[in-house]
C-alpha cells in the first residue's frame, strides 16, 4: 500500500517546550499538518492559555498584512489562534446556561480560509488555520481527528465526537412532528414569502439533526421554528424547559452580535473578506451535547441552526446550509430592510 502523500513541515517551540511534557502531543499535530490532505496551514498548540509550540508547513506564503508581529514567525502564525482563544473563553460563557455542555470546538470561516479552535480537554487547547476556503472542511475533519487521538491515545480520555460521528444516519423524524413555526417584527405578515418560509422551515427541522432554526434580517427575527415539543426529545428538556431553551436561543443570537467583531479579527487575519459580500460566512460551536451554527446568507441576513444530539452535528451542519441555500433564492428577491 502506497503511504499518504505528506508535506514538509517545521515546528517553532516556545522555550517552556520539553520532549517529556510535548514531545508526543508535538508528534501528533505534525502528523495532521503534514498530511497533504488536510488542508491546515499552521497549527498551534496551548496549555493554559499560553502558547507551547507551533506546527507550520515549509512551504507557506505571508499571512494578510493585517499581521502586526511582522519577522516574528511564531507570534504572526499563533496570533489568530490566539485571539480565536479569547473569543472561546467568552461564548463558551454565554453557552453555558443553556445546559449543553462545554464548548469544544468552534469553526469561523469566510470565503478566503478559516480557523478551527477547540479545546483537547480542560486547560488545552488547540487552534489551526487555512487561508483557502476549499481546505476549510478538509481541516476541520483533521483536527476533530487530532483532537480525538490526543484524547484518546495520549490522555486516555474517552471520544467526544467533535464534529459528531461519520456513522450517524441523517435525520428523518420517527414520529409525525409538525414544527412550530413563529414569526418576528422582521416578517411580512400575509405575504406569499411567509408561507414559503414557513414551509421551508417544515421541510428542513426533523427530531433527528436539526432541531431548530431561526432566519434573521439586520439581527432581527424574520422567522424561527423547532421540533422541541416532541415527545422523542423530552429528555432532552431535563434540566432547561422547552420554553426557556427556545427564549435562550434567541438571546444567544441577539448576544453573538457583541462577539462578532472579535471573531472577525481574528478571521481577517488569514482570510480579508471580500468586498460586498459578508465578514464571516459560517460559524460552528460545538458543545458537548449538540452545537450551534451560524450561516450568512447576504451581508445583513443569516441563519441560526441547533442540533441537541452529538453524533449528529455533522448532518445538522449540512441541512442547515441546505436551509440556508433555499431562505437566500427566496429572500434575494425582496430588499434587505
Amino acid at each position: 500500500m502506497t503511504a499518504p502523500a505528506q508535506q514538509r513541515t517545521e515546528i517553532l517551540k516556545e522555550s517552556h517546550w520539553t520532549a517529556q511534557r510535548h514531545g508526543r502531543i508535538t508528534e501528533l499535530c505534525q502528523e495532521a499538518v503534514a498530511s497533504k490532505g488536510s488542508g491546515i496551514r499552521s497549527l498551534s498548540h496551548y496549555s493554559n492559555g499560553i502558547l507551547d509550540f507551533v506546527v507550520c508547513r515549509t512551504e507557506r506564503g505571508p499571512l494578510s498584512s493585517m499581521v502586526a508581529e511582522a519577522g516574528d514567525e511564531l507570534q504572526d502564525e499563533s496570533l489568530p489562534g490566539s485571539r480565536l482563544l479569547l473569543c472561546t473563553q467568552d461564548l463558551g460563557g454565554i453557552l453555558r446556561p443553556l445546559g449543553t455542555g462545554d464548548l469544544m470546538r468552534t469553526v469561523v470561516a469566510n470565503a478566503g480560509g478559516g480557523l478551527w479552535g477547540g479545546r483537547v480537554k480542560p486547560g488545552e487547547f488547540l487552534a489551526g488555520l487555512t487561508e483557502e476556503a476549499a481546505s476549510v472542511e478538509a481541516m476541520d475533519t483533521a483536527m476533530n481527528t487530532l483532537v480525538t487521538r490526543l484524547r484518546t491515545e495520549v490522555h486516555l480520555l474517552p471520544d467526544e465526537l467533535p464534529g459528531g460521528s461519520p456513522a450517524a444516519a441523517p435525520g428523518h423524524s420517527t414520529e409525525q412532528v409538525c414544527p412550530r413555526v413563529d414569526f418576528g417584527t422582521a416578517a411580512q405578515p400575509g405575504s406569499v414569502d411567509e408561507e414559503r418560509l414557513r414551509h421551508l422551515l417544515q421541510g428542513h427541522l426533523n427530531t433527528t439533526d436539526l432541531q431548530y432554526a431561526a432566519y434573521y434580517r439586520d439581527w432581527t427575527l424574520v422567522c424561527v421554528g423547532d421540533v422541541f415539543d416532541a415527545s422523542e426529545l423530552g429528555p432532552r428538556f431535563l434540566n432547561v424547559s422547552v420554553r426557556s431553551r427556545r427564549s435562550a436561543y434567541r438571546d444567544l443570537s441577539q448576544r453573538l452580535s457583541g462577539h462578532l467583531s472579535r471573531l472577525t479579527d481574528a478571521l481577517h487575519l488569514v482570510a480579508p473578506p471580500e468586498p460586498g459580500g459578508p465578514p464571516v460566512d459560517r460559524l460552528v460551536l460545538d458543545v458537548q451535547e449538540g452545537a450551534v451554527y451560524v450561516t450568512w446568507t447576504s451581508p445583513s441576513e443569516f441563519v441560526v441552526g441547533v442540533t441537541l444530539d452529538q453524533p449528529q452535528v455533522g448532518n445538522a451542519d449540512t441541512r442547515l446550509n441546505q436551509l440556508a441555500r433555499a431562505l437566500g433564492e427566496i429572500t434575494t428577491r425582496q430588499p434587505s430592510r
